[in-house]
């Protein structure tokens, strides 16, 4: 079992410069990629896209892929002739059309931003590939790591959740075993005290006492019930348990728990419900941290 919640960090030398990857992720019903790579190696970004989207499975992933130049490798500045061109020809220009007085200066031309510039240093892109790979399955496996830890820990509390449901439910089968004479017994004594029995058909009271039992029994709920309970113990045990088949899970035992509570009377039943209810309402809460 693993959480949607995790961190990893790596980086290593390329060829040309330094990589290092951050990713995150956080919890989300689905795959969502969010890539931010340094300038460099965007066009590496669409098979980062994809390599990532083959490994992960689910949740909020943030990745930002950084790029440092190697020391020594970086071009010195360079003059923009094209610029220094404009900018005398414009001198000129306005002196001579315009009558516009004073000259340009070095002083003034080394302030002009566009003068100078530093040319852009892209790497070999397929050499930078496999060390970028290398780091990208770095990051990711450490984030893996934190996830499992997290699983784990995640791990124990529904299972100890879902074992509390379980004991719950043990709890309601006992008290719902004599509920149906008890049922018929409080039926009978209402009948006896708003009508007089002696002018009834007896074949038709007890039909309807047989109906009003009949509706009350919650042996198939309870069969259900601890089906989907065993179900999730199984599955919590051996670890094999998903977020999204906890939420199906969940959402069935709430189900036949609520179906429970409307069909069964007896408030000693009804005080288990809620707390059932209020359990199930945390195990869906620690469902949606699981991929």
């Amino acid at each position: 079992m693993r959480s949607m919640t995790g961190f990893g960090t790596a980086d290593r030398e390329g060829k040309r410069g330094a990589i290092r990857i951050e990713a995150r992720s956080y919890n989300h019903r689905f795959l969502d990629l969010r890539l931010r790579v340094a300038r460099p190696l965007q066009p590496l970004e669409p098979r980062v896209y994809q390599w990532a989207r083959d490994r992960l499975v689910r949740g909020r992933v943030e990745m930002n892929v950084h790029w440092e130049e190697m020391a020594g490798g970086v071009e010195p500045l360079r003059l923009n002739e094209e610029s220094l061109k404009f900018y005398l020809d414009l001198e000129k220009r306005l002196r001579e059309e315009f009558g516009v007085q004073g000259a340009l200066d070095m002083q003034t031309l080394v302030r002009l931003r566009d003068l100078v510039f530093l040319p852009e240093q892209s790497p070999d892109i397929e050499e930078e590939w496999t060390p970028l790979l290398q780091v990208l399955e770095e990051a990711i496996e450490k984030m893996e790591q934190m996830q499992d830890r997290e699983g784990g820990v995640l791990q124990e509390d529904l299972l100890a959740r879902i074992r509390l449901l379980m004991e719950q439910r043990g709890r309601i089968e006992a008290m719902s075993k004599d509920l149906p004479a008890r049922f018929r017994e409080r039926l009978e004594e209402r009948i006896s005290k708003l009508t007089n029995r002696a002018d009834m058909d007896p074949q038709r009271i007890a039909q309807e006492i047989v109906l009003y039992t009949d509706k009350a029994d919650i042996t198939e709920e309870i069969v259900r019930l601890s089906s989907h309970l065993e179900s999730c113990e199984a599955a919590l045990v051996d670890g094999s348990m998903t977020g999204k088949r906890l939420e199906f899970l969940v959402q069935e035992i709430y189900r036949e728990v609520n179906t429970i509570g409307s069909k069964t009377p007896s408030a000693d039943v009804t005080y288990v419900v809620v707390d059932m209810k209020s359990e199930l309402e945390k195990v869906r809460e620690q469902s949606q941290n699981l991929q």
